[in-house]
């Protein structure tokens, strides 16, 4: 119960970072999103120091190591598309496409950690899936713009599934080894990966202040989601976890974002949002 109420506790930081990164992505292009997640990523990057400092486990083991390396990758490519993302359909679709990367864990959850995945569990998966494709923007969206969401959707529903696998793996087969260290490994391999695509000009540098407060928000939302997350993985079902954490998240995020960004909640999705809601809830059964 206590695993339960702390990732409730959690669940506002998700919107934090959800609605940082779309204030972002809207006083930028992509070049700016680029720059914008790697500073991101380098203000998260401290933020775990003192806590490798005070963090007693093995901090340089292979296995910390390789699932920073990977994730920092995940981190790296999701964070930036789905700030394109915000630009080209709305916030509750790239959000909810997010949130449905946990059916990847919940599925290997089933078949390599025991962890049981019931007929009720697969209709709540199914559901969730027929909830993006009612949450795609309206025909009155450019065809292009249209296909290029949906092509957005599944990579960040295939990376952020993959950071919700590396996060269980850690805390599965390492889990004496530091997951601080972890955690630092991703967001230093996401702010090399970045800075080194972004290739900052002078107009972008100048430009930082504008996103400055942003980064701060969601570093600091993300340092602390990828912690609990990483360690309550190894005690919480991936059944509970994820499914829980994103499917609240989703709900503060569909609906916070039409006071804060204005975006119509049209009949289709609000249908989407409710189905789902109603698949991720039934994920738990």
């Amino acid at each position: 119960m206590t695993e339960i109420f702390i990732i409730l506790a959690c669940v506002p930081l998700y919107a934090i970072n959800a609605f940082c990164d779309k204030y972002a992505s809207m006083k930028s292009g992509i070049r700016m999103n680029v720059f914008y997640n790697a500073l991101k990523f380098f203000i998260g990057s401290f933020f775990f120091i003192p806590l490798i400092i005070l963090d007693d486990a093995p901090k340089f083991g292979w296995g910390s190591i390789l699932c920073g390396i990977v994730c920092g990758i995940m981190y790296a490519i999701s964070k930036t598309l789905i700030m394109t993302g915000y630009e080209k359909t709305s916030v509750a679709f790239m959000s909810l496409c997010h949130a449905a990367g946990m059916i990847i864990p919940c599925v290997l959850g089933h078949f390599l950690w025991e962890e049981r995945l019931s007929l009720i569990s697969i209709i709540g998966i199914l559901l969730a899936i027929c909830s993006i494709v009612l949450l795609r923007d309206s025909k009155s969206v450019a065809k292009k713009y249209e296909l290029l969401g949906i092509i957005l959707g599944f990579i960040i529903f295939l990376t952020s599934g993959t950071v919700m696998v590396m996060q269980k793996i850690m805390s599965l087969y390492f889990a004496e080894q530091s997951v601080s260290a972890y955690n630092y490994y991703s967001f230093v391999i996401a702010f090399l990966i970045l800075i080194v695509v972004s290739k900052p000009r002078a107009d972008i540098k100048s430009r930082t202040k504008l996103v400055y407060p942003f980064a701060i928000g969601s570093a600091l939302s993300l340092c602390i989601i990828s912690i609990i997350m990483t360690l309550l993985a190894g005690v919480v079902p991936s059944i509970v976890l994820f499914p829980l954490f994103n499917g609240i998240g989703i709900i503060l995020v569909c609906f916070g974002s039409i006071f804060l960004f204005k975006e119509k909640l049209t009949l289709k999705k609000l249908i989407g949002v409710i189905i789902g809601i109603l698949g991720l809830c039934l994920v738990n059964f």
